[in-house]
């Protein structure tokens, strides 16, 4: 049985119409990369342009969007399509768009590989 909220509830809880999407991502370097030139060339050609954060290092982690509201199909897409395109990544895997306030963990088997 479902509780019935008010709207002040339901945005106070990000729940309903007020629920916030994300996702998550986990990259393999190649050997000779520089994490710290991959993570700022991360946030400053994708992350920063398209409004978005990100919780992480070089190895991977969380994206969501910067202000209240969710992450889009196109924002995940163009993270997708920079991934393909850096030189100095080797593998890459994105999740689908989950709960960001409610989902604790994002399992390897839950993330699909981007690159070919």
């Amino acid at each position: 049985m479902t509780k019935h909220r008010s709207r002040r509830q339901r945005k106070k809880l990000h729940i309903g119409e007020f629920q916030e999407f994300g996702f998550a991502i986990k990259t393999q370097l190649k050997a000779d990369a520089r994490e710290e030139v991959f993570v700022d060339a991360l946030l400053e050609e994708v992350i920063e342009p398209h409004g978005l954060e990100f919780g992480g290092w070089a190895n991977g982690g969380f994206i969501t969007k910067a202000v209240r509201g969710s992450v889009s199909a196109a924002d995940r897409e163009a993270v997708i399509t920079w991934l393909r395109a850096r030189p100095d990544v080797q593998a890459a895997r994105v999740s689908e768009l989950v709960d960001a306030w409610y989902t604790d963990f994002v399992a390897d088997e839950a993330l699909t590989s981007v690159m070919a």
